[in-house]
């Protein structure tokens, strides 16, 4: 069976659990105080090539959140080791997985990301009794300071998906603009096709746990759309770009794989110019995000 064959029988399964699903869940409409939960699956320690690198972009991350001009945020972090230079309080917590990551050859080029997101999904469906977004969010990528304020001010009831953002290599600190083509931009391609960190996606867990179902379907991003979609939710885009996607910094998986080059070549390709370059670190606060980096 193709890979198009193997997508399309998956997709109509998922219909049919769809419309089982929405057949049993009347939804509700939306609160008046939605909440966008970020979910953050962590790498181990002993999985990592330079924890302290992990924790540093994870700090970046976290810092974009913090600077957010809503507050109707949280984020959840979930991994064998707690890191190290991140303030855990009402806003930011710590969910541990229990199961000890060992590398082998066999699984030396991934890790157990999917098994995270599920405990966290299974942690908010039993813990959780509001409504709102989640946001899976990798421990790498820095979200734009409105984000949060736009979903909850807009609060669809949906869900929402990032088209447009950038790409910044961190070695380098070069950008290229991710999002729809132009005759400027002919070789462009859309954020949410080249990063995971693109889809808030629509909970509700007033009346119990159900949700965890649509949730757990949501699958790779690439495939986001349509698995939501089929129970019954069809995300919007947010109007501006929202999410910078952080590669090159030494501890990306697609860096494992050996399939960066194609990331530094998308770059060349489309890369900003300095003074959109500055436009940008200005509007996501970069200077303040990498206090290390020279000023951008």
């Amino acid at each position: 069976m193709s890979d198009a064959s193997e997508r399309r029988a998956q997709l109509k399964a998922l219909q049919q659990k769809g419309a089982a699903w929405q057949a049993a869940n009347a939804p509700l409409p939306p609160s008046t105080a939605p909440e966008v939960i970020f979910a953050t699956p962590l790498i181990s320690k002993n999985r990592a090539f330079d924890w302290d690198v992990i924790c540093a972009n994870l700090a970046a991350t976290v810092r974009s959140l913090r600077n957010q001009t809503s507050d109707q945020w949280r984020m959840l972090i979930c991994g064998q080791d707690q890191p190290k230079g991140i303030t855990f309080d009402a806003h930011v917590q710590f969910l541990p997985y229990a199961v000890p990551d060992t590398e082998t050859d066999k699984n030396a080029l991934n890790f157990d990301k999917w098994l995270k997101i599920k405990q966290m999904t299974a942690h908010l469906s039993t813990s959780e009794s509001g409504d709102g977004y989640l946001f899976q969010l990798d421990a790498d990528d820095i979200v734009h300071p409105d984000l949060v304020a736009h979903i909850t001010a807009d609060n669809n009831g949906q869900g929402y998906y990032i088209t447009h953002g950038y790409m910044m290599d961190l070695g380098s600190l070069q950008m290229a603009y991710l999002g729809a083509r132009s005759l400027r931009r002919p070789f462009a391609k859309s954020f949410n096709r080249e990063c995971g960190s693109c889809v808030a996606a629509r909970f509700d867990f007033r009346h119990g746990p159900a949700f965890a179902e649509p949730l757990n379907a949501r699958g790779r991003h690439k495939d986001m759309h349509e698995n939501l979609a089929a129970y019954g939710f069809i995300l919007q885009p947010v109007p501006f770009a929202a999410a910078l996607y952080v590669v090159n910094h030494g501890e990306n998986i697609r860096q494992r794989r050996g399939k960066m080059d194609a990331k530094i070549s998308y770059l060349r390709r489309n890369r900003l110019n300095a003074a959109a370059a500055r436009d940008v670190a200005q509007a996501f606060q970069l200077n303040d995000l990498f206090p290390d980096k020279p000023p951008l």
